[in-house]
């Protein structure tokens, strides 16, 4: 009985998947994290998995500043849903975006380019809510710009562009 189950789910899964007709982005950009006040870099996609809805995942890495010999690094991974509106046909599109975040961050007293046992590590797993908007350039090249704020132990405003390629 359960291998019938399981063999039933595996063919529903095949097939929504099969019908599915995703596209895909992928890209890189880079941001600000407010709560550790520093720039960092993004790596992102985008999976259009109905007309209007997409699913984003990306990864953020923060390095950052040193004030004063303390230094805070962020390690964050995202899956967000994105609500498309738009705005100009074939160019200019906005969305809401609310989601899941996950970080991992380190801070501590810096002393000769090593980060010191004194500093703490830890993980946080929040909420994310906030928007953003996309600009085709052409079929294959767009702009992107989102302010999201993290609701979590590890609550952060985070600000991040930069370029998608169509695939």
């Amino acid at each position: 009985m359960n291998t019938i189950k399981k063999i039933a789910l595996a063919i529903t899964l095949i097939a929504s998947i099969s019908t599915i007709n995703a596209q895909l982005s992928v890209g890189v950009g880079a941001g600000f994290n407010e709560g550790i006040d520093a720039p960092g870099l993004i790596v992102k996609g985008e999976f259009e998995i109905m007309e209007d809805i997409v699913i984003s995942p990306s990864v953020s890495y923060f390095n950052g500043s040193t004030i004063s010999g303390y230094k805070n690094n962020l390690l964050a991974f995202d899956v967000n849903g994105q609500y498309i509106i738009e705005i100009m046909t074939d160019e200019l599109k906005v969305y809401p975006l609310a989601g899941l975040n996950y970080s991992s961050y380190k801070n501590g007293f810096k002393q000769n380019n090593l980060l010191e046992l004194s500093g703490n590590t830890g993980n946080a797993l929040g909420l994310n809510v906030g928007g953003g908007g996309r600009w085709y350039f052409s079929d294959q090249l767009s702009a992107f710009v989102e302010l999201k704020y993290t609701v979590s132990n590890l609550s952060q405003v985070v600000l991040g562009g930069g370029i998608l390629f169509e695939l």
